[in-house]
């Protein structure tokens, strides 16, 4: 079975909160995957986090999101050359952190809307994403292109702009990431985007459409399960769940009031649930 796993950042409520004892609360809710967020990457004590995973015999994914200060889609290189130096380093850490993945809004600054040329913009991001992905490469670790919902992100959207922006970097190391939230807005069917995206997925965060656990919502999963196993993706499955309003997380991620009555019964249900649902779609 897809080994399961769940964003760190749901314990948090200040992202420079120290997640080692994430990984031991994500363990004992029954997870295999600790998905660290590298917004501040420079910050993260690595070899404690890579000492606490190996201790707790779990496996790490890694997610990012871009800002304006390190837009690798800018009219201007010096901000370009800061964001290729930003997921250079980032990459390194997932390295570390035997992550095989570096997931997230990797391609564009996420929630920022520019108001010039998006066209020469969409250009600049194939362009600086070519040489990531030889640093990607290089690294061990695939790079995966989070597709977000048009009130997020302008650039990509859906599986079918994702597979033609895939073909335009034309690069192994570089794959899709799906997220059952943002799919839910922006794809007519999920079940048939997943299997259109097929060899192509590189990562896949499942969350309801309202940003609950999975099953909290009126997202169909039986036939996600299916679709995903179909495509005989062999990668992470991580629930990236917010529901926490406290603190700088949760306004930085628009959660107004909770969405859960207690954080280690839902990551409990989470886990089993996913756990469940995958096992019933396997032969």
């Amino acid at each position: 079975m897809l080994p399961v796993g769940i964003h760190l950042s749901f314990w948090q409520t200040k992202w420079s909160y120290c997640l080692l004892p994430t990984i031991n609360l994500t363990r004992e809710a029954g997870f295999d995957v600790c998905e660290f967020p590298l917004l501040q990457v420079e910050q993260l004590p690595l070899e404690q986090l890579r000492r606490a995973l190996q201790e707790n015999q779990m496996l790490a994914s890694c997610c990012v999101g871009l800002n304006e200060t390190q837009d690798i889609t800018s009219p201007k290189d010096s901000v370009r050359k800061q964001g290729i130096q930003f997921l250079r380093k980032c990459l390194e850490a997932a390295h570390f952190l035997e992550s095989p993945v570096l997931a997230g809004v990797t391609y564009a600054p996420w929630g920022f809307f520019p108001s010039d040329d998006l066209l020469e913009r969409r250009k600049n991001s194939v362009t600086s994403l070519k040489e990531v992905a030889r640093i990607a490469q290089d690294n061990g670790v695939t790079l995966c292109l989070e597709l977000v919902n048009r009130f997020e992100g302008y650039l990509l959207n859906t599986v079918d702009q994702g597979l033609e922006f895939l073909a335009e970097i034309d690069s192994p190391a570089v794959k899709l990431h799906l997220d059952t939230f943002h799919m839910n807005i922006e794809e007519d069917n999920i079940a048939d985007a997943i299997r259109k995206a097929g060899e192509k997925i590189g990562h896949i965060h499942c969350v309801d459409n309202n940003r609950k656990a999975p099953g909290q919502g009126h997202i169909q999963w039986d036939p996600i399960f299916k679709a995903i196993n179909e495509t005989q993706y062999d990668g992470f499955i991580v629930a990236e769940v917010f529901v926490n309003p406290a603190g700088e997380v949760g306004r930085g991620l628009s959660i107004w009031r909770s969405l859960a009555p207690d954080l280690m019964g839902t990551a409990k249900e989470t886990a089993s649930f996913l756990k469940k649902g995958l096992q019933d779609v396997q032969p």
